[in-house]
């Protein structure tokens, strides 16, 4: 089977990951909207200690590892979990800009040693980077899909349910492939099987608080990395901002906390239910890796129309 890269499912997380890099972890609502009155319209330097020599238009180490996986799935000719482990390492090795975070350090530690074993790390950021395996695989069997993203998750997250929340997000893109709406294939993708993620309570919470305010629901639900925070402040946001993606990505950036890897899933999401018409061309421009990007995939033509 031919297969040829969607823009529509990794641009928009790219993107959204890189407007989170200003106020990314941080957790007071009160200081973002101090750094941000006119809420966030572009991409900005990082205020917070954790990614020293990024500017404006750079990727948090979230979108750095999501851009280096789609150059390992593209070189390959699709995702490789050996090569990707390779890949990974070598993007280590030669970076010394990213931010090494726990379970990148753990994972590190144990390739140094000989073993391949992941860090124990409950973060959504090991499934945040799934976008590049549905960008591919995109026409090939669900199981396939769900079986690549399961194995990018578990190079650096051993914890068996985010590498759960990494299936949660193929089975949602899926159903809206298939024609569902977004707040539809979000209840599609919480009744599948799965090991250790309780995907429908995840999703009663994140319905239970998407009548508050959005910041008010990132205090309710948690602004943490850890997938039982992350992953329903995620899927409010979705039915929040269903019909409204630029919103979405420019309000999840100002709840703080682990914006990033939140943001990542959520522009999977948005990209999936309205492809790229919407996303504003300075956004696109603003990319530091732009030229990188237009070397993989195809990147859209300025377009005047654009959804809220």
């Amino acid at each position: 089977m031919s297969h040829v890269l969607v823009p529509d499912l990794i641009l928009p997380a790219l993107i959204a990951d890189a407007l989170c890099l200003g106020p990314h972890w941080l957790y007071d609502q009160q200081e973002i909207a101090r750094l941000y009155p006119y809420g966030m319209t572009g991409f900005d330097a990082p205020h917070s200690k954790y990614h020293p020599g990024k500017s404006a238009g750079c990727f948090t180490h979230y979108g750095d590892q999501t851009l280096a996986l789609l150059h390992s799935i593209q070189a390959r000719g699709g995702f490789d979990a050996e090569g990707w482990r390779a890949d990974w390492s070598r993007f280590w090795a030669s970076n010394t800009v990213s931010y090494r975070d726990g379970a990148t350090r753990q994972t590190l530690e144990h390739l140094t040693h000989g073993s391949t074993a992941p860090s124990g790390s409950h973060d959504l950021g090991g499934a945040s980077r799934v976008a590049p395996v549905l960008a591919f695989h995109h026409a090939d069997p669900l199981p396939v899909q769900i079986a690549a993203a399961r194995q990018q998750t578990a190079l650096t997250h051993g914890d068996a349910a985010v590498q759960d929340s990494a299936a949660f997000f193929v089975h949602a893109v899926a159903a809206i492939a298939a024609g569902q709406s977004l707040p539809q294939a979000l209840q599609t993708a919480a009744r599948a099987d799965y090991a250790a993620l309780n995907a429908t309570q995840a999703l009663a919470a994140a319905e239970a608080a998407v009548k508050l305010d959005p910041l008010a629901a990132g205090r309710s639900l948690g602004l943490s990395c850890d997938v039982m925070e992350a992953l329903p402040l995620t899927l409010c946001l979705a039915l929040q901002f269903a019909d409204q993606p630029r919103a979405a990505l420019a309000t999840n950036a100002l709840i703080g906390g682990d914006s990033a890897a939140r943001g990542l899933l959520l522009g999977l999401l948005m990209g999936a239910a309205h492809g790229l018409v919407w996303l504003p061309p300075a956004w696109i421009e603003g990319l530091t890796a732009r030229q990188d990007l237009e070397s993989l995939l195809p990147l859209p033509a300025a377009n005047p129309v654009l959804l809220a």
